[in-house]
């Protein structure tokens, strides 16, 4: 891969991965709500799941995916309805009492919401489409791609996790957080904005 290539797809990645967005924004949410310790599956799951997309890329998933628009259609969809679930649960969430048994997103929630992530569809074909040197050097490309990618999403993942944190600590109100949290639906069900009017969906 070369160095122009290289730089282009780590500054796109990079923006992609700390702008706000559907993972961002429920990891704030989960961070203010629960912590960061309890918040954890929620980052891994995001993690092992946008890896696995980001692999089956490697394989044939995105050229797939243009080949037969019904099934990303399809998945697209999936994602929208998943996110509108999310975006009531966030917008829901209170701060847990003793007792209480409500949890933050599980590992295996997260990563299966990767599996269909309106955003991270798009961004994958994106990356095949625009920064690979051709569709027979995508395999080998992915050695650099999937660890780039994984260190990005990492960061990103726990920067907006201890971020949400930070803020759970300074509202110190339950109603404070419960406005946070509707405001971060909010945001969640904005990122839905750009799929309907055609453009890139948020990150």
């Amino acid at each position: 891969m070369e160095i122009a290539a290289l730089t282009g797809l780590t500054l796109f990645a990079t923006v992609a991965a700390f702008t706000p967005g559907p993972n961002n924004v429920m990891l704030a949410s989960s961070g203010a709500t629960f912590g960061f310790r309890r918040s954890v599956p929620h980052i891994l799951g995001v993690i092992v799941g946008f890896g696995i997309m980001v692999l089956a890329s490697g394989f044939g998933f995105a050229a797939l995916l243009g080949t037969f628009p019904a099934i990303h259609a399809a998945m697209q969809m999936a994602g929208i309805v998943f996110l509108v679930y999310l975006a009531w649960k966030v917008g829901t969430a209170g701060r847990p009492a003793p007792g209480n048994r409500s949890t933050p997103l599980s590992f295996w929630q997260a990563a299966a919401f990767q599996l269909i992530n309106p955003k991270g569809l798009t961004l994958i074909a994106s990356i095949v489409a625009v920064f690979s040197s051709g569709p027979d050097n995508v395999s080998a490309e992915m050695r650099i791609w999937l660890p780039l990618l994984l260190i990005l999403t990492t960061c990103s993942a726990c920067t907006w996790c201890l971020f949400g944190r930070m803020i759970g600590r300074l509202l110190k109100a339950d109603i404070a957080l419960r406005r946070f949290n509707i405001f971060m639906a909010v945001l969640l069900l904005l990122s839905l904005v750009p799929i309907f009017i055609g453009a890139d969906p948020l990150p």
